[in-house]
């Protein structure tokens, strides 16, 4: 009678399993489901030893892929919290943008490029939400690396824009070659603004995100 009930409960948990809507059966399945095979296997003709070994190997590999599984999603996790660790330490900072689009807001702003090698021309330019050219200024300093200026969100003519959203774009060319540069934003960590897509850095150039960080300068008064 022990035997039927037990036959009985091994099939209960075997369904369960099989019909529970899982999108894949776990090792708790996996291991169920070759005991059943075990134990309703004709004992005049038993399953193959080599079978069985192979089975065995799959079941370890599972265990080993759930274990790699775990290790990751626990990696992840750490991952996030460095991540925020280290935006919180920048709250202070000044730091470096490679991000085009920035915001004005009425306040003195560190724009700059980064030239990958010499040029002997270019410019550099300020966009408005339409996309017009509201400011440029001729590139002064040629030589490779970062170089900044200081804007006070006048236009060509000397007009004060209006707060809001721009964009900071360069061109630099060496005779006739192009040569490769980045615009750059340079502003103070005012706090993290922390939502599901991720920290963002808060700034009076607006919001970036960490991995638009270039790298971070000490502190200008």
């Amino acid at each position: 009678m022990s035997s039927v009930t037990s036959a009985n409960a091994s099939n209960s948990a075997l369904t369960s399993a099989l019909t529970s809507g899982k999108s894949a059966l776990g090792k708790d399945d996996f291991l169920l489901l070759m005991v059943e095979q075990l134990k309703n296997q004709d004992p005049m003709n038993p399953a193959d030893a080599t079978e069985f070994t192979a089975q065995l190997a799959q079941f370890s590999s599972l265990e080993q892929l759930f274990n790699i599984n775990d290790s990751l999603d626990n990696l992840s996790g750490s991952t996030a919290e460095m991540q925020r660790l280290s935006a919180l330490s920048m709250i202070g900072s000044d730091i470096v943008t490679q991000a085009s689009n920035f915001s004005y807001s009425d306040e003195p702003l560190q724009l700059g490029y980064k030239l990958e090698s010499a040029a002997d021309q270019g410019v550099l330019y300020v966009r408005d939400a339409s996309g017009m050219t509201v400011a440029s200024w001729p590139l002064t300093d040629l030589t490779a690396g970062e170089h900044f200026m200081t804007w006070d969100g006048r236009d060509d003519l000397g007009n004060q824009l209006p707060a809001g959203d721009y964009t900071l774009g360069i061109s630099a060319f060496s005779g006739e070659e192009t040569v490769s540069a980045r615009s750059l934003v340079q502003s103070r960590v005012l706090g993290i603004d922390m939502d599901s897509s991720g920290d963002l850095l808060v700034t009076a150039s607006g919001t970036f995100k960490l991995a638009d960080v270039s790298h971070v300068r000490q502190q200008s008064n």
